[in-house]
């Protein structure tokens, strides 16, 4: 008999067919998929129109450029990429960047206080993400509610740190997003490195039953994934992601925006569903994910190279999501649609 929920399974036949069930949800989850490779061809559209626009933006000094202008979406769009993976959402990430920012701005006095206050910054992230995963995995609340209360209390918390912006970071915490090393900007090797940090987690228990537990609630509950764990581990690490996006963005801007987070909310949701992932969970990862954040970027760079007010990337945004959301359902209906007549 399939043990109780979250709780372990027993050993024997139960425990070898429960492993089968949840490796047949993950081989559903993991199936090949055409999304992410759009994206990308997207983002190198967007790319060769703005080097058409502007020229001389094809070198490794403009790359990196458009790599720390996206650092703090794409690290955003990390942590809600692995929510959205469960068919949730994550509005918090907005109040925790925006308290990370205003932390970072006026706590950063040196190398002491900098790391010993980054550390506070990322304990927050977590333990706002721990928050919404016990309200939603636990209590069984709605995500969208939990995540728009606690994004409203950590933006008015923010505001009490810093009530307007300004404020100011240390040269040399500022100065990393810009400088290079060995030769290459460090928001590229930023970006290398969360990927393959991605690349390594995908693999882990943990994704492997967000993936699971996003494809199919029920049969990942028969499997004995437990749905509080599971969830509570997902917005942990969104939390998390948020908190290190505000250092980013902290460094970008080189001091603090008490309303930081609010206006990357939706960006981080639309780089998500452009790369690939589904709104819908089980499907969908990181590397998608950066090409989402690479034609957002870009579209904006666009956008101002047109001489057109900033107001327009907000409205192309939603549009892009939008048409992301239809175009990545009429792709996927045509790979399955191809798959099927293939194998039959």
């Amino acid at each position: 008999m399939i043990g109780q929920l979250g709780s372990p399974l027993r050993a024997g036949d139960s425990t070898a067919g429960a492993r089968g069930v949840l490796d047949d949800l993950l081989t559903h989850a993991r199936g090949a998929d055409i999304r992410p490779l759009a994206a990308w061809m997207l983002a190198i559209v967007f790319y060769l129109i703005y080097a058409a626009l502007q020229p001389g933006m094809l070198t490794i000094d403009s790359l990196g450029t458009l790599a720390a202008d996206g650092l703090p979406l794409a690290t955003l769009a990390l942590g809600q990429g692995i929510v959205i993976l469960t068919a949730g959402i994550d509005l918090s990430v907005g109040g925790v960047m925006s308290l990370g920012t205003a932390i970072a701005a006026t706590h950063f006095h040196g190398t002491g206080s900098g790391l010993a206050w980054t550390a506070v910054v990322l304990l927050i992230g977590l333990g706002v993400g721990a928050f919404n995963g016990v309200l939603i995995g636990a209590l069984g609340l709605q995500p969208f509610i939990v995540t728009l209360a606690t994004w409203s209390i950590f933006d008015g918390i923010a505001l009490i740190v810093l009530p307007t912006a300004g404020g100011h970071v240390p040269e040399g915490f500022a100065g990393w997003i810009t400088d290079n090393t060995a030769g290459f900007p460090n928001a590229i090797w930023a970006l290398v490195v969360i990927t393959i940090l991605w690349l390594w987690f995908r693999r882990t228990k943990v994704a492997r039953r967000i993936y699971a537990f996003g494809s199919d609630r029920e049969g990942a509950r028969m499997a004995g994934v437990s749905a509080t764990r599971t969830l509570l581990a997902a917005y942990m690490l969104s939390g998390f992601c948020a908190a290190v996006a505000s250092l980013f963005y902290a460094m970008q801007i080189t001091g603090g925006d008490p309303a930081a987070g609010d206006g990357l909310i939706l960006p981080s949701v639309a780089a998500v569903v452009i790369g690939g992932t589904s709104l819908f969970g089980g499907q969908g990862g990181f590397v998608g994910t950066i090409a989402g954040v690479l034609t957002l970027t870009t579209l904006g760079n666009v956008i101002f190279a047109v001489n057109l007010s900033s107001y327009w990337t907000v409205l192309a945004d939603g549009l892009l999501l939008i048409l992301a959301v239809l175009a990545g359902g009429g792709l996927h209906g045509l790979q399955q649609r191809f798959s099927g007549g293939r194998r039959s």
